[in-house]
């Protein structure tokens, strides 16, 4: 893994399909789809951002940016719907924020260089 942003992401992800294996079938296959989706989704969008030339990495961060708060709704609809615990929500909520201040500020360095 090259990134400590990769590294972050990768841990989110592998945290939270151990939970959403455990989803009642109907939401597991729903929501809990939605939500490895959307992680998985993230996790391409950083690796496209790492390897690919610096006019096309904007892109590839400002999906990963959307992704990264489509998933931090998701989790908040899992924690409503008891699906999760508030204390997980909370400890994954912080780390969406923490990714998404590192998908910030890798932004904010491509502006800087050009």
């Amino acid at each position: 893994m090259n990134t400590i942003l990769l590294q972050k992401t990768y841990g989110l992800y592998s945290q939270l399909t151990k939970h959403i294996a455990q989803f009642p079938k109907f939401d597991r296959y729903s929501l809990g789809l939605k939500l490895d989706k959307s992680c998985l989704l993230l996790l391409e969008q950083i690796i496209t951002a790492e390897q690919t030339a610096p006019v096309l990495k904007d892109k590839a961060l400002l999906e990963a940016s959307v992704k990264a708060e489509i998933i931090k709704i998701f989790l908040r609809l899992a924690m409503e719907q008891k699906l999760i615990k508030e204390t997980n929500y909370f400890a994954w909520s912080a780390m969406l924020i923490e990714i998404g201040k590192m998908i910030g500020g890798w932004k904010k360095s491509l502006r800087v260089q050009t």
